[in-house]
């Protein structure tokens, strides 16, 4: 057991021990004398600065820091940022800061808010407690500099409190040293009470130095959030200078608007004066024009006046010269007539005692009229011919029908077959046919059945030789029109004849007898003619409208004529993107109307499907086969080699995301879209394509159609295009054929 002398005695230097610990871990300061500021008197830029600053004396810190700490700091929002959604604000509000520090709040008259609800009228707020927040920063400046001092204060007191406690550990070791020399009972006594003064000692520093702590972090608190509202005020003040910036550069604008308006005028001006200028100087010429032809008139009336006055004067000679003229031209007319008479009546008398010579006479005059009249139809005749088996008319673009021979010969093969029952076809195999033919054409549900539904009705009714039913297909560019029309002429069995409407119009005049001549060359096929015409309204269009020319007029006519009855020899096919402008007789020619529309998503996901096959895969092994024979044979190099479409690619897994991309696309512009496929293929350097170059290649295609759509809709010049002269632009973009 330790005796309790010793105790004490362990006691008083654990406290000693603490109290030096403590002093030596305390911050300690170094007292630096401040830097002084440069002096600028030397070049005399302060020597007037009183100038600026008046009634200069030291501020109350301990008020700054009684304002800072008596302030209450809010989270708001403003009602003016984003309609009332804008950002949480931390700090003091106006009426609050008004209370407690009145300079740091400034009074703005009148606020206009946003209205509470849509459409509403605006709020007006007037007298409105604006908080200047520069001055909160200063506040918070000065209460900065207070804790400063109360921190020197306390460090101070601290080192007076370790120096109290430096002297009462010596008198401690005094302590134990009388304690050591003697066993007296009240040197114990005051041995434990100065532990006890040490210990409460010990607890006040500790107290002192945990209140410092606390008033440090306080302060660095403080400091943190003045930085944070500096930067804050510094953005502000950045957007009010930039909202200021854009509104000088809007003002600059406005400024040079009006003066290129008022030199506009000016310009406009000083035209007005020109021409009015130029309107009187040809007016004095007009003028002076006029007066030169007065003078010339004069003139010219003096001279006749004169020339009258010589010939009154000479009448009677002139009367006697016009009187020997006439009496000898009237002798000569009575000679040459009684001449004439004698001469018919000896040639009738002649006639009348040879009758036969006159019959011969009139048989040959007749002969010869005959004669020229069926050389001048043969020629037509034999043209009509000749044109019918050796060639095609102007008007005809494209078309399959064969040679007179080989139609010739084929017409009478047909009339075996169809004399011996063979060419027949039953319901379902015609059906079955037709879908075959019309198997990689790709339109919407319905449309494909009513197509296929005619291509059967047309096939019968070639086959009991029944009148054919003219159809008209309208709608959007690049839908399959057509297309439809060779499949149909195919699964039909007819010859295929393709004409655009545009021709016509160059021909002018002449478009009448190329039209004519047209349906003569179509009744020449032995198997009928399917007769597409494209671009239907460039000739076809309402008569009703005034700027129609007359030779369009005759050339409408003309169709309407060859197309007016039942024809059993061809089958009109009308293609056209605008039905609206065709003209109501042309409409009431068309048996059907069928509507080719832009296809859906799944259409759109099996024609790319289709084309990436027929451009892509198909044309890659095409060309290895070609190259192929090529380089065994020795005479090229072998294209295919190292070209190669990716297995992810051939999966066919990315059409359906390009199918969602592709909204608004034609068929003709997908196919578009897989022969750029096609050109990245063969222009890539590594000869391979994947996923990732077809997805590139559909969005430039989809931005293309974006632009494409914006200059037909006149919507101004595609992105990133150059300036233009100010005018607003327009686009002339003519429809496509379908």
């Amino acid at each position: 057991m330790i005796p309790h002398r010793i105790y004490s005695q362990l006691l008083i230097l654990l406290i000693v021990q603490l109290i030096i610990s403590k002093h030596t871990t305390s911050p300690t300061t170094t007292d630096t004398p401040p830097s002084s500021p440069p002096s600028t008197t030397s070049r005399g830029v302060n020597d007037k600065i009183n100038q600026i600053y008046l009634d200069v004396s030291e501020a109350d810190t301990n008020m700054h820091l009684e304002a800072i700490r008596d302030l209450p700091l809010s989270t708001y929002k403003l009602s003016y940022e984003r309609g009332g959604q804008g950002r949480t604000r931390v700090g003091p509000v106006g009426p609050e800061v008004a209370a407690i520090i009145p300079e740091a709040v400034e009074i703005v008259p009148k606020r206009t808010l946003p209205p509470l609800e849509k459409g509403g009228e605006k709020v007006v707020i007037e007298n409105v407690p604006v908080v200047h927040e520069q001055t909160l920063f200063m506040y918070g400046v000065g209460a900065t500099k207070e804790m400063i001092k109360i921190l020197d204060k306390l460090e101070n007191e601290m080192e007076e409190e370790v120096e109290r406690s430096a002297q009462i550990e010596m008198e401690i070791s005094r302590l134990e040293e009388l304690t050591a020399n003697s066993m007296d009972g009240g040197a114990e006594v005051r041995m434990r009470s100065s532990a006890a003064e040490a210990k409460q000692i010990r607890s006040e520093l500790d107290l002192e130095l945990e209140r410092a702590k606390e008033e440090i972090e306080y302060a660095e608190l403080m400091k943190e959030q003045e930085v944070a509202q500096l930067k804050k005020n510094e953005d502000l003040v950045l957007a009010r200078l930039k909202k200021e910036d854009e509104a000088a550069r809007k003002r600059a604008e406005a400024t040079m608007a009006k003066k290129l308006e008022t030199a506009m005028k000016m310009e406009e001006e000083r035209a007005k004066g020109e021409e009015s200028i130029s309107a009187a100087q040809h007016e004095r010429e007009l003028e002076i024009q006029r007066m030169k032809e007065m003078m010339k008139a004069e003139t010219a009336r003096a001279e006749a006046l004169a020339k009258a006055e010589a010939e009154r004067m000479n009448e009677d000679v002139t009367l006697r010269l016009m009187k020997a003229e006439a009496e000898q031209a009237r002798i000569r007319n009575v000679a040459a007539v009684k001449e004439g008479f004698e001469w018919l009546g000896k040639g009738f008398s002649e006639f009348l005692n040879n009758p036969r010579d006159v019959l011969i006479m009139v048989g040959y005059f007749a002969a010869c009229m005959a004669g020229v009249y069926l050389a001048k139809e043969m020629a037509i005749f034999v043209r009509v011919v000749m044109e019918s088996m050796l060639g095609k008319p102007k008007l005809v673009r494209e078309t399959t029908k064969k040679s007179w021979f080989i139609s010739l010969f084929i017409r009478f093969w047909e009339a075996i077959t169809r004399l011996a029952g063979i060419g027949v076809m039953s319901g379902e195999a015609v059906l079955k046919y037709c879908e075959e033919v019309f198997d990689d054409v790709i339109l919407e549900g319905e449309l494909k059945s009513r197509v296929v539904g005619l291509a059967m009705s047309a096939k019968k009714a070639r086959e009991y030789d029944a009148p054919h039913r003219h159809v008209l297909f309208y709608g959007p560019p690049g839908t399959g029109k057509t297309m439809v029309a060779k499949k149909l002429a195919e699964c039909v069995g007819m010859d295929y004849a393709l004409m655009s409407g545009g021709d016509v119009g160059p021909l002018g005049s002449d478009g009448v007898t190329q039209i004519h001549s047209l349906f003569r060359w179509a009744k020449t096929s032995n198997k009928g003619v399917l007769l597409f015409i494209d671009e239907a309204e460039a000739f076809l269009g309402s008569r009703s409208e005034a700027k129609m020319s007359e030779s369009a007029h005759n050339a409408l006519n003309a169709l309407l004529y060859n197309t007016g009855g039942e024809r059993k020899d061809f089958m009109l096919v009308l293609a056209t993107n605008r039905a609206e402008d065709l003209d109501a007789a042309v409409l009431d020619r068309c048996d059907e109307s069928l509507f080719f529309g832009l296809p859906e998503k799944p259409g759109r996901e099996k024609l790319l499907e289709l084309y990436f096959r027929k451009y892509v895969i198909e044309a890659v092994a095409e060309l290895a086969a070609n190259a192929g024979i090529l380089s065994k044979l020795g005479l090229a190099k072998n294209l295919a080699e190292g070209i190669e479409v990716e297995e992810e690619a051939t999966e066919m897994g990315w059409a359906k995301n390009s199918a969602d991309k592709t909204k608004g696309f034609s068929g003709r512009e997908l196919a578009k879209v897989m022969i750029a496929v096609q050109g990245v293929l063969y222009g890539s350097e590594n000869g391979k394509i994947g996923v990732k170059e077809i997805n590139t290649v559909v969005r430039q295609k989809v931005t293309e159609h974006a632009e494409k759509k914006r200059m037909v809709s006149g919507a101004g010049p595609p992105k990133g295009a150059p300036p233009s002269d100010g005018r607003r632009p327009g686009f002339n973009v003519s429809p496509a054929r379908a």
